[in-house]
């Protein structure tokens, strides 16, 4: 197969290379380079051509890690810059504006200019309220704050600050929209071509049908309602609204379809498909899908120009070598990842010839190549999406053609087009029909942890191998037989891998991580016999990122538990309470006890587990503040002790003293992210913490953790652990020994709670 494919090993030696950039210093990939294009030369000279790809495939993987070291920023880069900083912005818009909601619009702008001096960089500009339409290539005027691009930091989290730097950007912004102004009213031609398109498909259909025929078409999916999107990734056919090969296949055989029943030459037919692929291309925008489908298709008919047979699989190698070499940093993309494995799964595998089993061979194909993606990137498989798929992909492409053609009409006359707008429209509520019947299955998807390397490397030889056993059945039959061995083997030991991280047993340890879910809290307690219960679960809500689902359910998962014990959300404010519904949705709880009375107990394995309430014992007046009414939380094992307050302030703090509630704890998750009207001295003289873990969000607009507070926290004896700084806090203990981590330099903290353990 290498043989006749000669560009794939060559593309898998770029990708190699590419990933393990950070792996050496610069200067040792240029030695390897320079040694590995000598030994090739040298091969080569002395005419030993078969022993020359080694040393080529080396020099190839070193010149992949070269196009991957990262450029620093020139400079005039704004990224240069003190932050934050307030000033005013000119640049030019570079990709089409993504709406958030009614009232917020994201826009990415190449700078150049800052408080009128020439500066260079691109950005993330948040625009809130309504404000002038925009399009790409588009210049514009805003006054912004500008501050560093950060994220959260959690076990297995979604790195958000590396997400944007590898497409350039290194500084957000935000700006109220009335300071916001266009400078010039020119747009790039192709975001003119995609905005006639969407506005003639808003105005011929409903508002969730337009958006499901604008992300069928050209993959914006913004305006699509919540539910509809959850759907679509539920019955695992939410790939059709993100522009692939599925839309050039289409829109490529049927412009040449369409030029050959009017007589037109086969070249000329095959030319003019390469230009519409092109232009389709740049008007849909440069996702890695996009760019790999168009590569891939110009090629195929390229190779129908020139009368020669096109290698599919050479093709996407191609392709690959081609988006790497611009944009290494795709190759971490999930977008890239899926996309090509996909393709090659559905390349490389054995699909029947009969219409409905070819269907769903090519189906499963690709969900077999998909599935370690999946899981690592989204923790996710749908059970029902080969079958789905039977019915999705055929409606599907019917509503793409017939959108295409309509689109195509609609540029000349409206009302030419609406007839065929019509017709699409029964197509698409039969489609969104489908899919939510499918959505509805029980257990439709499946959530699962990430695999681990080996794990992915055991299922990646595994199918490689079963592939390799099943073309030479008929050949090399006892080879077959023992490279299908080997393949079951290692399916068995991927899934042993991944069934583990569920169902291992407990170590006798108390887990308490207190996540970085940035100015809120949620707090994972996992029980010596791995039990969790989770106390609030960060913010969420109506136009805020859900940490529930984004932060705490991922992180849940990733640890294995697709259950919760119980949960509790200590009051209702939407930093402790907002991501709760996402969690309810997405995992069986045993108990919920938000409600909880004063004094109720949990044991968990030898843990103490008991929720306290100021409110309820109050005498007199009732505590009226919600802060100072949240419920508490302490936990109790051996000689370790634990106390989660909350968003309680002075008030409750006093009257839990005075009250004489059992305070004393070695680690106190400080109060309302350190307010300074928490933490008092006299609170802290009864607790006594010999560690502090604030939850606190980088830049909240609180100026906390006060100076104060941090300053009565280290007179108090305790060492501070914060969220801000150190991302995820993990504290791990035996009952005799606590050890506190922290996520972002993985440095490790121990101390001695039993005078009789040595540590």
């Amino acid at each position: 197969m290498l043989l006749t494919t000669p560009l794939l090993p060559v593309a898998l030696a770029f990708g190699a290379g590419v990933a393990m950039v950070s792996r050496c210093p610069i200067v040792g990939w240029w030695g390897l380079w320079m040694i590995a294009a000598g030994a090739t030369a040298i091969v080569l000279a002395v005419d030993r051509r078969a022993r020359a790809t080694p040393p080529l495939l080396l020099a190839v993987a070193a010149l992949g890690a070269l196009a991957a070291v990262p450029a620093p920023p020139p400079p005039d880069d704004v990224s240069r810059l003190a932050m934050p900083r307030a000033g005013e912005i000119q640049g030019r818009i570079a990709a089409a504006p993504v709406n958030l909601g009614a009232d917020r619009r994201r826009l990415v702008v190449d700078l150049d200019h800052l408080d009128g001096l020439p500066r260079s960089g691109r950005i993330h500009l948040s625009v809130r309220g309504e404000g002038p339409p925009l399009s790409e290539g588009q210049r514009i005027g805003a006054d912004a704050r500008l501050r560093p691009v950060i994220g959260f930091h959690n076990p297995g989290g979604f790195d958000y600050a590396a997400f944007l730097e590898r497409d350039g950007i290194r500084i957000e912004g935000s700006a109220p929209a009335n300071r916001v102004s266009a400078l010039d009213s020119s747009t790039a031609w192709h975001a003119r071509v995609r905005e006639r398109a969407l506005e003639a498909i808003r105005r011929a259909l409903p508002p969730v049908s337009s958006a499901l025929l604008g992300g069928l078409l050209l993959g914006t999916r913004g305006e699509l309602p919540r539910e509809t999107l959850d759907d679509f990734r539920r019955s695992g056919v939410y790939h059709i609204l993100a522009v692939s090969g599925f839309n050039v296949a289409l829109l490529a055989s049927s412009t040449f379809t369409a030029l050959l029943l009017v007589r037109a030459p086969r070249r000329a037919a095959a030319i003019t498909a390469m230009l519409v692929v092109i232009g389709f291309a740049c008007v849909a925008g440069p996702e890695p899908s996009v760019i790999r489908a168009a590569i891939m298709g110009v090629l195929v008919l390229g190779a129908l120009v020139l009368d020669r047979e096109a290698s599919v699989v050479n093709s996407l190698a191609l392709a690959g070598i081609a988006i790497l070499a611009v944009r290494p940093g795709d190759l971490l993309d999930p977008g890239f990842q899926l996309s090509f494995a996909a393709t090659l799964g559905i390349v490389l595998a054995p699909i029947p010839k009969s219409v409905i089993a070819g269907s769903m061979g090519v189906s499963l194909a690709a969900q077999a190549a998909v599935l370690p993606i999946t899981l690592a990137h989204f923790n996710q498989v749908s059970l029902i999406g080969i079958v789905a798929n039977l019915a999705v992909v055929p409606l599907a492409a019917v509503a793409t053609v017939l959108g295409l053609f309509a689109v195509t009409v609609a540029a000349a006359s409206e009302p030419l087009a609406a007839p065929f707008f019509d017709a699409i429209w029964p197509v698409l509520l039969l489609l969104r029909a489908v899919v939510r019947l499918a959505a509805a299955v029980p257990g439709a998807l499946v959530h699962l942890p990430a695999p681990g390397w080996a794990a992915i490397v055991c299922y990646a030889a595994s199918l490689g191998l079963g592939l390799f056993a099943w073309r030479a059945r008929d050949v090399r039959r006892s080879t077959s037989h023992v490279a299908g061995f080997i393949a079951v083997a290692l399916m068995l030991a991927a899934c042993g891998m991944e069934a583990w991280t569920i169902l291992r047993p407990g170590d006798g340890r108390l887990r308490v991580a207190i996540l970085d879910v940035g100015q809120g809290d949620a707090i994972v307690i996992e029980s010596p016999d791995r039990r969790a219960f989770l106390v609030d679960a960060g913010s969420g809500g109506a136009r805020r990122l859900d940490a529930g689902e984004r932060v705490v359910a991922p992180y849940l998962w990733n640890r294995g538990i697709l259950s919760l014990a119980g949960l509790v959300a200590t009051h209702a404010d939407v930093d402790h309470a907002g991501g709760m519904a996402a969690i309810r949705r997405l995992f069986r709880v045993d108990e919920d006890l938000s409600d909880a009375p004063d004094g109720l107990t949990r044991r968990l394995d030898g843990v103490l587990m008991t929720i306290h309430t100021a409110e309820s014992r109050a005498s007199g007046a009732p505590v009226l503040s919600r802060n100072d009414a949240a419920r508490v939380v302490t936990l109790e094992y051996v000689t370790a002790s634990f106390l989660l307050a909350s968003d309680i302030g002075a008030a409750a703090e006093s009257l839990y003293t005075r009250r004489g509630d059992a305070l004393r704890a070695v680690v106190l998750k400080v109060a309302h992210h350190g307010s300074r009207h928490s933490s008092g001295e006299e609170f802290l003289r009864a607790v006594r913490p010999a560690v502090a873990v604030i939850s606190v969000g980088a830049r909240n607009a609180y100026g906390h953790p006060d100076a104060d507070v941090l300053r009565r926290l280290t007179a108090a004896g305790a060492r501070v652990y914060r969220t801000d700084r150190d991302g995820a806090v993990i504290l791990e203990t035996d009952g005799r020994t606590l050890e506190v981590t922290r996520w972002v330099d993985g440095t490790r903290d121990r101390y001695c709670l039993d005078p009789d353990t040595a540590c």
